[in-house]
Formats: structure tokens, C-alpha cells, sequence
């Protein structure tokens, strides 16, 4: 007699994918809850269902959780927007970049992200840590955008007026700040700035 193996039955690698996936989502909910600072392992552990322990057998601390949460669930959502833009034959186009980031903070689950982020910021001048967190973050967002711009340069033969990081800085500068005005004052900055500023701004990339 053959015995089927019970397919409920989890392996340990994905018991732990899924205790580590249960942690990042108790510690997101959290973080925008109590702030980063009123956070604490055992409230995040507490929340998931499971104990400290655990909690350390994932994560050495709350910042590397809080670290994880940035890369699973914001950069990844400007990696894949990149990604897209690489995947067209067609030019860059700024009304549509500008359209796709709003959208993003159009989606409730974009606007939870970005309180995430507020969390960071608002501590990353007391502390390193954090700030080295934040760096990470842009750095790698920085990365991306730039490679869009050198690529809407290429496809056009021309060169950037400035180095493309330094234009991807600014496009990165309009998109938190058009964000943190949406968010603080819907009313007078409405999502459709978006596209509109960015094809004014940006248009002739």
C-alpha cells in the first residue's frame, strides 16, 4: 500500500515562510497603529499569534522587521512600475508615470504604506538606525529611476542636461512631497496633480 503524504502537512521552510509572512503583517498593522517608537517585539509577536520567541527566530529586532516591510511592500511596488516602463518600446511617458503614482496612493492599501513610511521619517532624525533604513530605501529607488532616465535620454539620442541620478532625485522629491500634501490636504492637492504636474515638469524628457 502506497502512503499519499497529507498535503495540509507543511514543510519547516514553509511553516516559517508562513509565520515570518504572519509577523510582517501583524507588525505593519502595528507600526501605523502605535508608531514605531510605541511599538515593541511582544505586541507584534502577540498580534501574529505567536510568541517572542518566535518573533527572534524570524527577526533580530523590530527595526530589521520594520526594514523588511519597506522592501516587501513599498519598494517593491516602484520596482515593478520600473519594470514596466523598461518592458515598452515606446518613450517614457511622464503623463503616465504620473498617472501610475497616483493611482498608488489612490489604493487604500497605498495610503497604509505611505503612513508607513511617515513612521520612518519621523524617526529617522533621532535615530542612525533608521536614517540608514531611509538611505536604503531611496538608494535603491534612486537606482531604478535612474535607469529610466538614461533609457527616455537614449531612446531620444541625446544626453541628460544634468547626471541622470540627479534627475531621478528629483523625480523622487515630487513624488513624496505631492504625496505628503494629498495626504495632509486632499482637497487642495488632488490626485490628478499628478499626472498634470509631471507631464509640465517632466515632459520634456
Amino acid at each position: 500500500m502506497v502512503c499519499m503524504a497529507d498535503p495540509e502537512r507543511l514543510t519547516r521552510a514553509e511553516s516559517q515562510a508562513r509565520t515570518r509572512a504572519a509577523l510582517l503583517q501583524a507588525g505593519a498593522e502595528v507600526f501605523v497603529e502605535r508608531g514605531f517608537v510605541g511599538s515593541s517585539v511582544e505586541a507584534i509577536a502577540a498580534r501574529a499569534g505567536f510568541t517572542r520567541g518566535a518573533f527572534y527566530s524570524n527577526f533580530a529586532s523590530k527595526e530589521e522587521l520594520f526594514a523588511e516591510l519597506l522592501q516587501e511592500r513599498v519598494y517593491a511596488i516602484y520596482r515593478r512600475m520600473s519594470e514596466q516602463q523598461r518592458g515598452h518600446e515606446s518613450e517614457w511617458s511622464p503623463r503616465e508615470s504620473g498617472e501610475q503614482l497616483a493611482a498608488v496612493q489612490a489604493d487604500p492599501a497605498g495610503r497604509w504604506m505611505f503612513r508607513l513610511w511617515l513612521e520612518l521619517l519621523a524617526h529617522a532624525g533621532r535615530s542612525e538606525e533608521m536614517r540608514r533604513l531611509a538611505a536604503g530605501f531611496w538608494s535603491g529607488n534612486r537606482a531604478l529611476v535612474t535607469q529610466l532616465v538614461q533609457r527616455a535620454y537614449a531612446q531620444r539620442g541625446e544626453m541628460p542636461p544634468v547626471a541622470a541620478d540627479r534627475i531621478a532625485s528629483a523625480l523622487i522629491a515630487m513624488d513624496i512631497g505631492l504625496a505628503l500634501q494629498h495626504y495632509v490636504d486632499p482637497d487642495a492637492v488632488p490626485l490628478d496633480v499628478y499626472p498634470d504636474v509631471w507631464e509640465a515638469v517632466f515632459g520634456r524628457l
